[in-house]
């Protein structure tokens, strides 16, 4: 029996996992989530989990990580290949569905990591905190001087590219080995209006389902500030508004604070709706941005198919599968 998959991508709030409830429904499938932020337990409202979506249908590699903790695309990797033979031994179909495209494509791919046997001590050394400090041009300069092109970048993601610098000094690169299934990827492509406007209302839709408390929790919980700096601009927007607006003598606090550099007095500062509601503006229109890479990254790989509609999807489904 042939090994097949299915891909459903594309941008944030388009609709994926319907599509790939409804999907699994039809062809005896279970989903594997590709979303580099959904493995985390506690980011729920943010990452829009939405796990009741569901239903009966099967879900892997969602809350298999706590907050804080260090997870990267191999470690997905390494998982997503396991599962995705457990379920074809299962008689099913693995349905891939997410919005981290470097995920999906490095599975279609069949990127592996390895050690490099040869180590060029020439090659200048940096350390994290001063990579960190570094403009994403000047990264892209170590990134070209390392001759890292053997793997696909987004070479406008700072954090990516100080991972990719690390990798690199350590020894570890990356190779390829061609996967024992085939893949079909499909990419949900919704008019620019009302992709914005989905993704509009589901940020309103997210505070009126306590996203406030949520990332309050997590800086209770002492997470980090760095960690919250990275996952992701919702997280990042709300947290420095919260810290920002709010008065607390918590120390955890006071961290986050100077992390995102606060200046001291501005927790004494009078705010009100018009600066939360200005903050959720901003929360929009970087979504929206977000987006627009992601349909980017999407775009750059012929192979994919863009459909409207979940009925034309179906049809390429079908004529893959048959």
């Amino acid at each position: 029996m042939e090994r097949k998959i299915i891909c459903i991508v594309g941008p944030t709030a388009s609709g994926k996992t319907g599509w790939g409830v409804k999907i699994s429904r039809k062809w005896g499938g279970e989903i594997i989530s590709a979303d580099s932020r959904q493995v985390y337990k506690k980011l729920d409202i943010g990452t829009g989990k939405d796990l009741k979506e569901y239903g009966e249908i099967k879900y892997h590699l969602i809350d298999i990580c706590r907050p804080g903790e260090h997870f990267t695309m191999f470690d997905w990797l390494e998982k997503a290949r396991v599962v995705i033979d457990d379920i074809f031994s299962r008689g099913k179909t693995p349905i891939i569905v997410g919005g981290t495209g470097l995920y999906v494509q490095s599975l279609i791919e069949g990127f592996m990591l390895g050690k490099s046997e040869i180590r060029n001590p020439n090659v200048e050394r940096y350390k994290r905190e001063e990579l960190e400090k570094k403009s994403i041009k000047e990264l892209q300069k170590i990134i070209f001087k390392l001759k890292i092109e053997n793997f696909k970048l987004d070479l406008n993601n700072p954090h990516r590219l100080i991972r990719a610098i690390e990798r690199a000094q350590s020894g570890e690169i990356t190779t390829k080995k061609k996967p024992d299934f085939e893949a079909l990827q499909i990419a949900i492509d919704l008019p620019r209006d009302v992709l914005y406007q989905r993704i509009d209302q589901r940020v309103e839709e997210w505070f009126e389902q306590g996203f406030v408390e949520e990332v309050q929790s997590l800086i209770d919980a002492k997470v980090k500030p760095d960690w919250l700096e990275k996952i992701g601009l919702e997280y990042r927007t709300l947290a420095k508004y919260l810290i920002c607006h709010f008065d607390s003598t918590k120390s955890v606090e006071k961290s986050f604070k100077r992390s995102f550099g606060f200046a001291q007095d501005d927790k004494n500062k009078n705010h009100g709706d018009n600066e939360f509601e200005d903050m959720k503006q901003q929360m929009k229109f970087a979504i929206h941005a977000f987006a627009r890479r992601q349909l980017t990254w999407f775009r750059r790989f012929p192979e994919v198919v863009w459909c409207r509609d979940l009925k034309s999807a179906e049809k390429e489904i079908e004529k893959f599968l048959i």
